[in-house]
């Protein structure tokens, strides 16, 4: 792991992991606003995949569903562990809850129960 990292970036997987969804939206939306660098696509991939969580709470399955859609595409550019994050096992739990949501959205049922992954850190 770096050790320059964004105490932001903990911050956000902190509130990821602990279901405040919209707020790790706005704590990695910080450093997305400044970072112009290779890192940006990163962050907003985090960011979009955490929106996405944000809406499927609010019971918005078409919402969510773009947002990890969006949030997914972006995340697949970077390794396995970015930032000293798994992004690994991460992404596969995002995608597993993206094709529960898509049956879901599909048979026009409501917003099914999930298991959320975590953001990990590798050390």
């Amino acid at each position: 792991m770096e050790e320059q990292q964004d105490p932001r970036l903990f911050k956000g997987i902190e509130e990821f992991n602990n279901g405040l969804y919209f707020e790790c939206h706005e704590t990695l939306e910080e450093i997305w606003l400044e970072d112009h660098g290779p890192d940006r696509e990163f962050y907003q991939g985090i960011i979009q995949v955490a929106a996405g969580y944000f809406k499927w709470e609010q019971g918005v399955l078409i919402g969510a569903i773009k947002l990890w859609r969006s949030g997914l595409a972006k995340l697949s550019a970077y390794p396995a562990v970015h930032l000293g994050v798994n992004l690994e096992a991460f992404v596969q739990g995002v995608r597993d809850n993206l094709k529960q949501i898509e049956v879901a959205h599909q048979k026009g049922e409501g917003c099914p129960e999930l298991t959320v992954p975590i953001l990990s850190l590798i050390v």
